[in-house]
């Protein structure tokens, strides 16, 4: 059964007329004729009795038109859902993410995207930058947004950068100095990240590079069980600036500065791609969306990505 035989047929039915049938489906009256008959056949039933020229709906006509309407509208639809993919409207995005990221940075991302795109479907992973490329280079996610990485299958575009501070309870008396040494501070009780996250190395190293041995009294997996932890007194510790910003603005945690380190104490970010891998539109419209947040730009069109300037 053909969609070209439900169109003729709805079309007679509806005009009771074979000529008027042809003309509202720009065909010439024996085609039209001729898939009718064909349909008829199919079905092992008249359709339709002529008598002259009146056309009437046999019993097995009139059962037959509403299950004809629904199958052209179910198709109709069909092309409308593609026709939505295929512009972006509707679809569904796998990101992945650093927890750090997911938690602080995304969400106000995100949400701007589902205005743009509400019936689009996120899925949104947060786990350890190596997970999270891995399961990208997978091809179990379609974006990954993780510290800054090289790999010959992925391409890479810089975000910003991750600044981190140091942070005290609001009694802790770097509080009231604002301002410490690399020494003050490696001699405090000190809450890192567990040895598998970056932000372990990328903070110790920063220690030891000016010859200061910190003294680890906790390892956590947590950031928001870190700053709980730093809250309550139990050490101090290095954390992503957009982690304590409301925490610093509502006073339970306090910034101090580190005014003699080596290195600014921060972790290059960007979003990853795998390289020549077609884009879905949604997948497409969320990587401008965040490349724009951060002023960078770069633009992906279809299955390919532009770099028009970077920063």
């Amino acid at each position: 059964m053909e969609l070209a035989q439900l169109e003729a047929f709805l079309q007679v039915a509806h005009h009771r007329s074979f000529s008027r049938a042809a003309e509202a489906l720009f065909l010439t009256q024996p085609s039209v004729t001729a898939r009718i008959q064909s349909l008829e056949r199919e079905i092992g039933e008249r359709l339709f009795e002529r008598t002259g020229r009146s056309v009437t709906l046999t019993d097995a006509g009139n059962a037959f038109i509403p299950h004809a309407q629904r199958a052209l509208t179910a198709v109709q639809e069909g092309t409308d859902a593609i026709e939505a993919v295929r512009h972006g409207d509707v679809g569904s995005i796998r990101i992945g993410a650093s927890p750090s990221i997911a938690t602080y940075v995304l969400p106000g991302i995100l949400k701007k995207f589902r205005e743009q795109r509400p019936r689009v479907h996120i899925n949104l992973t947060a786990d350890t930058s190596e997970d999270i490329i891995e399961r990208l280079l997978a091809g179990e996610m379609h974006t990954a947004i993780t510290r800054l990485t090289q790999h010959p299958e992925i391409e890479s575009v810089h975000l910003y950068n991750d600044d981190l501070t140091l942070v005290v309870s609001p009694t802790h008396p770097f509080a009231q100095k604002g301002r410490v040494t690399v020494a003050e501070a490696g001699r405090q009780p000190f809450l890192f990240f567990v040895r598998s996250s970056s932000y372990h190395s990328l903070i110790y190293s920063m220690f030891l590079r000016v010859g200061v041995v910190p003294e680890s009294v906790m390892e956590l997996d947590s950031m928001e069980t870190t700053k709980h932890m730093v809250e309550a007194g139990l050490g101090i510790a290095i954390l992503p600036v957009i982690s304590v910003e409301r925490e610093i603005a509502t006073g339970t945690l306090k910034r101090v500065e580190i005014r003699d380190m080596e290195q600014p104490a921060q972790r290059e970010v960007g979003m990853h791609v795998l390289r020549d891998r077609l884009m879905a539109p949604p997948v497409r419209d969320f990587l401008n969306l965040l490349a724009s947040e951060f002023g960078i730009a770069h633009s992906f069109e279809g299955g390919r990505s532009r770099q028009e300037a970077v920063r």
